[in-house]
């Protein structure tokens, strides 16, 4: 099972995420040239809608990303996975690579991510978040419609 999540804004435009649970832990760097906190939690509010069964999460780099692939096998059970690969688009020529890989619920790994992004709300306003994240506004209200689906 997961344990934390975390994603600290490490300059404009730049962040770092980390995942953990009691044998694995990953950190990697990021851009704004994607918007995974909005994906991932737009993400994880269709899977408890029943509207998708998996998602993937992209984390660019520059160059390359890292992607996490979430797969609901049950009522509540997940698989995740989170992968790098050489190239932004999947085609024959990229290679990819299994980093990570967990299995837990959907109630828990939702309640350690919006963990994470409270954590990352104590550290800065929703201003300063736009301005470090350049690109995209914070997902205040699909977070807050995630965070009801875990009380």
């Amino acid at each position: 099972m997961i344990k934390h999540f975390n994603y600290y804004l490490t300059g404009t435009g730049w962040a770092e995420v980390f995942f953990s649970n009691e044998k694995e832990n990953i950190r990697f760097d990021i851009s704004y040239l994607s918007n995974p906190i909005s994906d991932l939690i737009n993400g994880l509010l269709r899977m408890f809608n029943r509207q998708s069964e998996t998602e993937k999460i992209d984390f660019y780099e520059e160059p390359g990303k890292h992607f996490l692939t979430i797969t609901n096998y049950d009522t509540d059970s997940l698989t995740i996975q989170i992968y790098w690969s050489d190239s932004w688009e999947e085609s024959i020529n990229s290679t990819r690579k299994l980093l990570y890989s967990d299995n837990d619920t959907l109630s828990n790994f939702s309640k350690i991510v919006c963990s994470g992004i409270d954590s990352l709300l104590e550290r800065h306003t929703l201003k300063e978040y736009k301005e470090r994240w350049v690109e995209h506004e914070f997902p205040n209200e699909s977070f807050n419609e995630l965070k009801q689906k875990l009380v």
